[in-house]
């Protein structure tokens, strides 16, 4: 009989703790976390066809708007922006007439028609809107980065509607888009 109850005992002490009071079953009495609501206050816009395009490391480098009056800002340090400037002058064949870097000021001779390249002469009296002017490129150090405006040089022998400083900052910002920071590898590099 001892040797029942040597195996009975184990097997009721199991059958003991196995059995669990009804309030550690049910769960319904416990604490829930709150819910929270999900607020997204900066939704994304859906991926567009540009997102997918390898884009330059350097893409980033600068922000331009257009508008009646254009804003160029090279988002990088003074000396970058300036050599940058300089680059995209000598690729669009703008004469540099003074170039100062201390006060980070271009004087240049441009005419808008021609947007830096010489056309035959036939072109150049069909699509002359602007006379050619010499224009003030200039460089800001602000928080976002260099503002680069453009302003005629001599705006008292102009009439107001032969302002084409809006023009050279649109011909500027293209340069630097496309020859400079977002150049083509296979692209060889010009003289």
């Amino acid at each position: 009989m001892l040797k029942r109850v040597r195996h009975v005992l184990p097997c009721l002490l199991l059958a003991a703790c196995g059995e669990t009071p009804e309030k550690y079953r049910d769960t319904h009495h416990l604490e829930l976390p709150p819910v929270l609501p999900i607020e997204h206050t900066n939704p994304q816009p859906a991926i567009d066809a540009d997102d997918l395009k390898p884009k330059s490391v350097l893409a980033g480098l600068m922000a331009f708007t257009d508008g009646d009056k254009p804003l160029l800002i090279l988002k990088t340090r003074e000396e970058r922006a300036w050599d940058m400037l300089a680059t995209a002058l000598k690729i669009t064949d703008i004469e540099i007439l003074d170039k100062n870097q201390q006060d980070g000021r271009f004087q240049v001779r441009y005419d808008p028609d021609t947007a830096g390249k010489d056309l035959s002469l036939i072109r150049t009296l069909l699509n002359n809107h602007y006379a050619e002017a010499e224009y003030l490129i200039t460089l800001h150090q602000e928080t976002g980065g260099i503002r680069v405006s453009a302003a005629l040089a001599k705006p008292e022998e102009m009439e107001s509607d032969e302002d084409g400083s809006a023009e050279l900052l649109r011909l500027l910002h293209k340069t630097i888009d496309e020859k400079i920071l977002n150049r083509s590898p296979q692209a060889k590099p010009e003289n």
